[in-house]
């Protein structure tokens, strides 16, 4: 019974190990999706399904925008540079209320919007062979050399299990 516990325990300590103390939760939408934050700063990128007449909207699937938490959490969109370089999402492919995206930053990663069961609409991916829902991904930013650069060193991904619910937290590390 003690080697359960034991495990239970570190398994839970490794889980907190990955969570960010002190960082902002964004306020809960109806149609947000996820939302991304990194190690330089508290600003967040919020992705939310775009909704007309109840259904996502085809040529417009989904509104991103920031909340520039360094400016007192003003709500802003995404500058042009943000667009193109790291945070901006592309269409890749859609078919019968199934979008799939890629986000600026890589091709590496792929993202599903679909609406679940209750019509309400859900962002999953597959990391590490395993499908999930996303609520929030964490991006660990490391200096290149002489601080000329800034690189992905991995990313978290906070959400459920597509199948059982279950929140799981996967890395993803980043070459």
């Amino acid at each position: 019974m003690k080697i359960v516990h034991l495990l239970v325990l570190a398994a839970f300590c490794f889980i907190q190990s990955f969570a960010q103390n002190g960082y902002p939760t964004p306020p809960k939408t109806p149609n947000q999706l996820f939302y991304i934050q990194h190690s330089n700063n508290y600003n967040t990128y919020v992705y939310e399904a775009n909704i007309r007449a109840g259904k996502i909207d085809a040529s417009k699937p989904i509104n991103e925008y920031r909340i520039v938490y360094t400016e007192g959490a003003v709500k802003k969109p995404l500058t042009s540079i943000q667009k193109k370089m790291a945070y901006g999402m592309t269409l890749l492919a859609n078919s019968s209320q199934l979008y799939e995206f890629r986000l600026a930053a890589t091709d590496k990663i792929h993202f599903f919007l679909t609406t679940s069961k209750g019509e309400h609409p859900q962002m999953y991916v597959v990391i590490n062979q395993r499908k999930l829902y996303i609520e929030k991904l964490f991006v660990q930013l490391e200096e290149g050399f002489l601080n000329t650069s800034t690189e992905a060193k991995y990313v978290l991904f906070y959400g459920r299990d597509y199948e059982s619910g279950e929140a799981v937290v996967e890395k993803l590390k980043l070459d």
